[in-house]
């Protein structure tokens, strides 16, 4: 008994059976502690109620903190879409542990809660149909949001090549100016500088 650091007194299913609550007492400091696992680390750590050992409680104590970052990162991903980096930061902003974070993010990516393409593609729409953005301006936004380069280059090739931009091209100046060809030299001009700004 004098190796147990901790007793296991209740052990509760949690988040629709998804996890599992662990009730911990009798710490040297007389205080208690709650920690939820995955069902999957509950079952491969062998938990049981009574007595648990040092090595055994950093283990869980390590598996509460990567499924607590999981859970955060569901949760991220239910308020809206985004890159597996810029989730990534924003567990790190919640002071989720580096290791924690970059577990939720693969592990998310890997069970399809991330879908990189599909947002690329999405983004491209948007960006190209509402705004107008050139190629050089799209690749700055997207690269903003946390896409890899090499993504982003392919995602463009497929949905906003040749056609497509000659076509945002032409909207853009349409909107702008009201025209796509220049009537003066300025406005020839103007229209090159704006298309420029644009990212064309």
């Amino acid at each position: 008994m004098n190796d147990f650091v901790c007793t296991v007194t209740r052990m509760a299913s949690a988040d629709g059976g998804d996890g599992v609550r662990l009730t911990l007492a009798d710490f040297p400091d007389g205080e208690g502690r709650t920690l939820t696992v995955s069902a999957d680390d509950f079952l491969a750590l062998r938990i049981a109620r009574g007595g648990m050992d040092a090595d055994t409680l950093a283990a869980v104590t390590a598996a509460a903190g990567r499924y607590a970052a999981l859970r955060a990162a569901v949760r991220m991903l239910g308020a809206g879409q985004c890159s597996r980096r810029r989730l990534y930061e924003k567990l790190r902003a919640r002071r989720i542990p580096d290791a924690d974070a970059a577990f939720a993010v693969e592990t998310a990516y890997a069970a399809g809660y991330i879908d990189e393409d599909w947002q690329l593609k999405s983004y491209i729409r948007t960006l190209t149909a509402q705004k107008q953005y050139g190629p050089r301006k799209l690749y700055a936004a997207l690269a903003a949001k946390g896409y890899r380069g090499d993504d982003i280059r392919r995602a463009m090739d497929e949905s906003f090549g040749e056609a497509e931009v000659r076509a945002a091209k032409r909207a853009f100046l349409e909107k702008k100016f009201g025209k796509t060809v220049p009537a003066t030299r300025d406005e020839a001009v103007a229209m090159r500088q704006a298309l420029y700004k644009q990212g064309f």
